[in-house]
């Protein structure tokens, strides 16, 4: 067939192209072993070639002393990275111990603190619940001694101890003196009061403007007349309501344009039971839109009591 002998052709023109191409290089091979022979006998191609395989050798050395060199430096970085990373290490525990123990310290000290707000409440609780009883106590001692049919007996014991701020402390003198003291609860010195007293310490219970002014020119508006007539009527009406609990024997009245003295009236009665029982009635009672601040009062002189200093 025309197709299938086309065919075989060309196998066989491929075929021996490809004989052709062997057989050059075959002999394209052994040319160029007999040149290298040839070259093998040549003494300059000998030293060419022994000075190149010197060469290759050096840098064959070359690369593995550059190799171990950098080899050698990595060691050395990792070596001061690992030190670097031990010594961030411990100075990062250093820290969180230093953390620790200050956080141990402020837990310490919080519960401290904790434990004597508590001790601190559970003895104000002891101290109120005491205060509480002996308030208790106080009224019933109070209500029996007013009860009692026999007016010449004497109080009790109770009543007639004194009640002291600072006992540790010297005395304030000018509390002694005044039963009044510019500092007040915060004086550092001892005030000494009375739990029954024939006195009654009224504090600011009368009120004028000119007791208030500072400045000369506000006297201008106000008189002594208008003083006087205001405090004639403030004396009036007291007395007539102070007279409902016993005899009175002094009322005196303080005129003082300081703030802790500024008003205050003494009130001294016959008996101490007519103090005692004006003390219980006028415990929460206001007069003027003001609540009174009554208490015992254990002055020895009225000259330095009521003086204008």
């Amino acid at each position: 067939m025309p197709g299938k002998s086309r065919t075989i052709r060309k196998e066989i023109k491929k075929k021996q192209r490809q004989r052709r191409r062997q057989k050059q290089a075959q002999q394209r091979d052994k040319q160029l072993e007999e040149e290298e022979a040839e070259k093998q006998k040549d003494p300059e191609y000998q030293k060419w070639q022994k000075q190149q395989l010197e060469w290759e050798e050096f840098e064959r050395l070359a690369s593995e002393r550059q190799q171990q060199d950098e080899e050698e430096a990595w060691l050395r970085r990792e070596a001061l990275a690992q030190r670097q990373f031990q010594l961030d290490a411990a100075e990062r525990r250093c820290e969180e111990d230093k953390i620790n123990r200050l956080r141990e310290q402020q837990a310490q000290e919080l519960a401290s603190i904790k434990e004597q707000q508590r001790q601190r409440r559970e003895e104000r609780k002891r101290m109120a619940d005491r205060a509480a009883a002996e308030f208790e106590s106080m009224m019933k001692t109070m209500d029996e001694y007013l009860n009692d049919t026999d007016t010449l007996k004497p109080p009790p014991l109770e009543l007639q101890r004194l009640v002291e701020t600072h006992p540790q402390e010297r005395l304030c003198e000018f509390f002694t003196r005044t039963n009044c003291c510019r500092f007040g609860h915060t004086c550092s010195h001892n005030h000494r009061r009375p739990m029954l007293a024939k006195i009654l310490l009224i504090r600011h219970f009368f009120s004028h403007p000119l007791l208030k002014l500072t400045s000369s020119d506000d006297y201008l508006e106000l008189t002594e007349h208008d003083l006087r007539d205001s405090y004639d009527e403030f004396f009036h009406d007291a007395v007539a309501e102070l007279e409902k609990f016993g005899k009175i024997v002094n009322f005196r009245a303080l005129r003082n344009t300081l703030d802790y003295l500024r008003g205050h009236v003494f009130v001294e009665y016959a008996q101490e039971r007519h103090a005692l029982r004006a003390f219980i009635n006028l415990q929460g009672r206001y007069y003027a839109s003001r609540q009174l601040n009554v208490e015992f009062s254990n002055l020895k002189g009225w000259r330095g009591a009521v003086c204008g200093t």
